[in-house]
């Protein structure tokens, strides 16, 4: 008796696919059928990943680090506000060259967070220290050489009680005379709290001269 030979596994399946090719019929998968295993590294790049379709939840932790990131991929508008917290930057990952001019001010510093040893040396100025910086003028009488002048009630703007002065005699430029020293100042006036006392010498010259109104320079230290 003849036996009848049965087709391989593989001549099955090619007549199976010929069929389902001719006939047009498509087939869908079932959700979830399709895993990773399924799926070959590298397979799936940006370009076959539509835009907006993949969500936060759809990512696994860790699924995405930095080796799948490009150089520049990811911008600021691409991070929710708040996103990104202390935990997630690495120490010294922000330096200067990161921070817009004018970003970092004095609300966003933390109690002592900023001490000597963070300033670098001679960054600051006097200016820099004091509470405030104010301009007055003090206006002499006519001078002789050897005569002084002061006032002890030369109201200072922002001064407070109990403030202490460095005063400064203004620049020639800003009309300041060549023959003037000042020559003693108190950081309280008889005026009231807002006041100081100064003292004006001409020092220099001969005959009598009429200096006009003395730019001075005031920092108040509290």
């Amino acid at each position: 008796m003849r036996h009848i030979r049965m087709p391989s596994h593989g001549t099955v399946a090619a007549y199976a696919a010929l069929f389902i090719a001719l006939g047009g019929t498509a087939y869908a998968l079932e959700r979830g059928s399709v895993t990773s295993r399924e799926i070959a590294r590298g397979a799936v790049k940006s370009s076959h990943i539509k835009t907006g379709k993949v969500k936060r939840s759809e990512i696994h932790a860790r699924a995405v680090g930095r080796s799948e990131i490009r150089t520049d991929a990811v911008r600021a508008p691409e991070i929710a506000s708040d996103a990104v917290g202390q935990s997630e930057i690495d120490e010294g990952a922000v330096g200067a060259d990161q921070l817009l001019s004018g970003a970092v001010t004095a609300p966003k510093l933390a109690a002592n967070a900023v001490t000597g040893a963070s300033v670098a040396d001679g960054s600051l100025a006097l200016a820099d220290l004091a509470a405030g910086v104010e301009s007055v003028t003090f206006d002499p009488p006519v001078m002789s050489a050897g005569d002084c002048a002061s006032d002890n009630s030369l109201a200072v703007t922002n001064k407070q009680a109990g403030d202490t002065v460095l005063v400064l005699p203004g620049t020639e430029g800003a009309g300041w005379h060549e023959d003037l020293t000042l020559d003693a100042y108190a950081s309280a006036g008889s005026g009231g709290a807002n006041t100081i006392s100064v003292v004006l010498c001409r020092q220099f010259g001969g005959g009598v001269v009429d200096p006009g109104p003395q730019p001075l320079t005031v920092l108040l230290f509290r």
